[in-house]
C-alpha cells in the first residue's frame, strides 16, 4: 500500500511583482493564494472612512475610505451604534451588538476559515433588534466610520465594506462586537468545544476559535489572544489621531498572511524561494506554531520553485476553460458576471453500459469541480451540468459525494439537489476577487464572449455595405485572413460595382469586424 505524499507549503516570493503561496500534495494543488504588487489585496485592512453618499434605494452607503474609489457599505453591515452621529467610531466598533451575530461569519478574518460563531453562549437576545435598520436611520452624510474591507474591488465594482471589525490570529479571530466565545463548526468533538469555550470564557469581547486551535493548551490560545489585543490597542491609537479617511491598520504581508490562513498540522514541508520571506515565515512559525517543529527550507536553485515541485502545470490549468479529469473526460468552466456554468463531458471509461459510464464520469467530475471551485474562488450562482443518469440511486450517489467534497470548502455556500436533468445549482461567497480575475484582462477581440467572428462573416459584412454604395473610393482594413478571404471570394463581384476598393491589412482589427471607410 503506497503512502500519500506529504503536504508541501510552497511560497514563490522571488518575483516581488507576483507572490504565490500554495499547498500541494504531490503534483496537485490543494490551495492557492495570490498577490500582485499593482493589485495588492485590501481584504482585512481597517480604514477610517467618511460617508460620501447614502442610497435609500439600495439601502446602502458609499464610503470614502482613502483608496480612490468609494467602497460599498450595505445596511446589514452597519453597527447600530452609528445611529448616534456624534459617537466615537472606535467606541462603536468595539461595542457588542445584536447585529454582529448574523455578520460574524462573513467578517474577512473569519471568512478565510468559514468559522462559525456557534458553540458559545450568546449574550444577545433573540428579538427584532437583530434585524438591520434602514441605512438612512443609521448613517448621515459626512459621518466618520471605521470600516474593514470584506472584498476587493471587482469588475468595475468598488470594495465591499463592513463596520463589524475583526482581527485574525493563527488560532483565534477577535470580534469585539460579537460578545461571545464561538468555536469553528469544523471542530465537532463536543468535549473539545466545551474545553475551548471554558479556556476563553473570561476573554474581553467576542472571540472565535479557529480550527487550528483544536487540541492546543490554554496558554497557546491566551498567547494568540494577547497578540490580537495589542493590535486592537494599535488600532485605537491610530483611530484617535486620524482626522481624514485613510488606512489605520494593514494586514500582514501576503506571504505571512497566507501562511497564517493555510498552515495546518498536515503540512510536512515549508519551502520558500526568497531569503527575507523565508526568515519572516520562519519567525512566524517559531512564534505561533512552535509545536510544528518544521524547518523552513530556503530554495536557492535557478529553476522556478513551482516547476521544481511539478505544480506549475496544475497552476496554469486554473486559467483554462477546459480541465481534463482522466479517461478522456473533462469539465468546461464558463464564468459570467453573476453566474458560472460548469459542464461535464464524458470520456472512455470502458464500462459495460452508458449508465455506469455516466455515473463513474460524474464521480470523477465531482471531485475536480469541488477542487476548481475552491482554487479559482468561483462565486455567485454556480450551475453544474452533470451527465444525465436514469437511475435515482446513481443521482443520489453523485450528489452525496459532491456535497461531501463541497463541505471541505472554507467559504460559505448552499447547494441544491441533483435533478433528473443532471443539473445541480449552488451559491458560494467568494473569498476575494478570484485568481484569474487578478491576472487577466478582458479580450479586446471577443469582448469577453470567448469567441470571435469568422473571417467569412466579416467579409460578407463588407460586401453588403459596398453593394449599398453607388460611388466613391473605399478602403477595406482588416486582419490578413479577412483580406485574403475577401479577395478570394468577392473581388470579382466588387469589380462589377460602381466603386473603387483598395485593401489594407491591419492585425489590430478584430477578425469578424473589418473596417470599411471612404477614402
Amino acid at each position: 500500500m503506497t503512502q500519500d505524499p506529504p503536504f508541501v507549503l510552497a511560497i514563490n516570493a522571488r518575483d516581488a511583482e507576483e507572490v504565490r503561496v500554495a499547498i500541494a500534495q504531490g503534483k496537485e494543488l490543494q490551495d492557492i493564494r495570490y498577490s500582485c504588487t499593482d493589485r495588492a489585496s485590501q481584504v482585512g485592512s481597517i480604514h477610517l472612512g467618511r460617508v460620501k453618499q447614502i442610497e435609500k434605494g439600495l439601502d446602502a452607503a458609499f464610503i470614502d475610505f482613502g483608496a480612490g474609489r468609494s467602497g460599498f457599505l450595505h445596511s446589514g453591515n452597519v453597527h447600530k451604534g452609528y445611529a448616534d452621529a456624534e459617537a466615537n467610531p472606535f467606541a462603536v466598533a468595539t461595542t457588542p451588538t445584536a447585529g454582529a451575530a448574523a455578520v460574524a461569519p462573513d467578517a474577512p478574518a473569519a471568512e478565510c476559515e468559514s468559522d462559525s460563531a456557534t458553540g458559545g453562549k450568546s449574550t444577545v437576545p433573540d428579538s427584532d433588534e437583530t434585524l438591520p435598520l434602514a441605512i438612512h436611520k443609521m448613517l448621515t452624510q459626512g459621518q466618520l466610520v471605521l470600516v474593514q474591507v470584506l472584498r476587493d474591488p471587482n469588475r468595475g465594482k468598488g470594495a465591499t465594506l463592513t463596520t463589524f471589525l475583526s482581527l485574525a490570529g493563527r488560532l483565534l479571530v477577535s470580534m469585539p462586537s460579537l460578545a461571545r466565545v464561538g468555536v469553528s463548526r469544523r471542530i465537532q468533538d463536543q468535549d473539545e468545544r466545551k474545553r475551548l469555550i471554558e479556556a476563553l470564557g473570561e476573554s474581553p469581547g467576542g472571540v472565535i476559535v479557529r480550527t487550528a486551535g483544536e487540541g492546543l493548551p490554554k496558554r497557546e490560545l491566551q498567547k494568540d489572544l494577547r497578540h490580537l489585543q495589542k493590535r486592537w490597542t494599535t488600532l485605537e491609537e491610530g483611530a484617535r489621531l486620524a482626522d481624514k479617511p485613510g488606512l489605520l491598520l494593514a494586514e500582514d504581508s501576503p506571504a505571512v498572511r497566507a501562511v497564517r490562513e493555510m498552515f495546518t498540522n498536515d503540512v510536512g514541508r515549508v519551502v520558500v524561494d526568497e531569503p527575507q520571506t523565508a526568515k519572516q515565515v520562519a519567525d512566524f512559525l517559531a512564534e505561533w506554531a512552535p509545536h510544528a517543529d518544521l524547518q523552513v527550507e530556503h530554495y536557492e536553485r535557478t529553476r522556478p520553485l513551482f516547476e521544481s515541485l511539478d505544480i506549475e502545470r496544475d497552476y496554469q490549468t486554473l486559467f483554462r476553460a477546459r480541465v481534463p479529469i482522466g479517461s478522456g473526460a473533462s469539465i468546461v468552466i464558463h464564468e459570467t458576471e453573476a453566474l458560472c456554468a460548469i459542464d461535464v463531458n464524458s470520456g472512455r471509461l470502458g464500462r459495460s453500459s452508458l449508465e455506469e459510464t455516466a455515473r463513474d464520469t460524474n464521480m470523477l467530475a465531482a471531485r475536480e469541480i469541488a477542487r476548481q471551485i475552491h482554487l479559482r474562488d468561483l462565486g455567485g450562482i454556480i450551475v453544474v451540468d452533470f451527465i444525465d443518469m436514469t437511475k435515482a440511486e446513481h443521482r443520489r450517489e453523485v450528489e452525496g459525494a459532491f456535497r461531501s467534497l463541497l463541505r471541505e470548502n472554507r467559504s460559505r455556500m448552499r447547494a441544491g439537489h441533483l435533478g433528473s436533468f443532471g443539473l445541480m445549482s449552488l451559491t458560494r461567497r467568494r473569498r476575494g476577487t478570484g485568481l484569474p480575475r487578478a491576472s487577466e484582462a478582458m479580450c479586446r477581440g471577443c469582448g469577453g464572449s470567448g469567441s470571435v467572428g469568422h473571417h467569412g462573416a466579416g467579409a460578407m459584412r463588407v460586401l453588403r455595405r459596398l453593394r449599398a454604395e453607388t460611388e466613391g473610393d473605399w478602403v477595406l482594413r482588416g486582419q490578413p485572413g479577412v483580406v485574403a478571404e475577401f479577395k478570394a471570394h468577392y473581388a470579382q463581384i466588387v469589380r462589377t460595382l460602381p466603386i473603387q476598393l483598395t485593401y489594407k491589412e491591419d492585425s489590430q482589427v478584430p477578425a469578424g469586424e473589418p473596417v470599411i471607410e471612404r477614402q
